[in-house]
């Protein structure tokens, strides 16, 4: 089942935004085809020492000590946790990186973690990815899409039906 038929009947979908992501009350995040991008707006002058910041693979806590958190609960997907990082920029705003662990499809997240309201899915906008960025054999299955295409509109064979020497 795709995102967009996982969310029919769904009525407080928010509106993703031009990267893929959503904004929140406190916080918006971004995607890519590889990974996550979390924004978490801080108080000017917040110290790495008064985050806490956990990352598992299949979960996310967000949290000034000694407060509630601020995001918290299991990952819409697994991420590879020794892989992703966090950091403080220009001392107002926590910056984390998730790397997806599905890298092999191409696979967007209507959240970051389960519970939370959706991006509408419909909405969504994969940028254009240029074939060259492509692993080989995700290179090759194009290459024949196209030419069996090709072929189609010419009225020939395609390629599942010529003979493998």
């Amino acid at each position: 089942m795709s995102a967009v038929e996982a969310q029919v009947g769904m009525t407080n979908l928010i509106p993703c935004n031009e990267q893929c992501g959503g904004s929140y009350d406190a916080y918006h995040f971004t995607q890519t085809e590889k990974e996550i991008g979390i924004a978490v707006p801080l108080t000017p002058g917040t110290t790495a020492k008064q985050l806490v910041v956990e990352i598992t693979p299949t979960r996310l806590k967000i949290a000034l000590k000694g407060k509630e958190p601020i995001l918290e609960g299991t990952l819409y997907k697994p991420v590879k946790a020794s892989e992703s990082t966090w950091t403080i920029e220009d001392k107002k705003e926590l910056t984390i990186t998730l790397i997806k662990t599905n890298l092999k499809y191409e696979e967007w997240w209507p959240c970051v973690v389960e519970g939370e309201r959706q991006i509408d899915m419909k909405t969504l906008k994969p940028p254009a990815v240029n074939m060259m960025d492509l692993d080989e054999g995700a290179q090759a299955k194009i290459a024949r899409m196209m030419f069996d295409q090709e072929q189609k509109r010419k009225g020939l064979t395609n390629s599942d039906d010529i003979p493998r020497l």
